[in-house]
């Protein structure tokens, strides 16, 4: 399989995730899900963090962006996978993992 034949695979997994994720969850509920039990200060910085899991940041390019610790967010991002409203994007060398929203809030 090509590199092209395989990006475009890519590309349309990620279509048919982000449809899927719209049928499940609505943007409130993603919003409600991001924001739960957060301070209220910090509730649009982990609007801003979810938004930024866009499958080129990896944890601690997130944290920084919420302003928290990884060790903060980790247990969050695997929160927010189990719930769905995030998956892990590997590289080829599967020594980086990246965050991936199913759609922007």
């Amino acid at each position: 399989m090509s590199s092209e034949e395989i990006l475009k695979l890519v590309r349309q997994n990620e279509v048919i995730i982000s449809l899927l994720g719209r049928m499940a969850f609505t943007e409130d509920k993603v919003r409600e899900i991001v924001t739960k039990k957060k301070r209220a200060d910090l509730r649009d910085k982990y609007i801003e963090g979810y938004n930024a899991c866009d499958g080129t940041k990896i944890i601690k390019e997130i944290a920084k962006i919420i302003g928290v610790d990884d060790s903060t967010l980790s247990p969050i991002l695997n929160e927010w996978e189990d719930v769905g409203i995030v998956y892990e994007v590997h590289t080829k060398d599967a020594r980086s993992k990246y965050y991936k929203r199913i759609f922007s809030i």
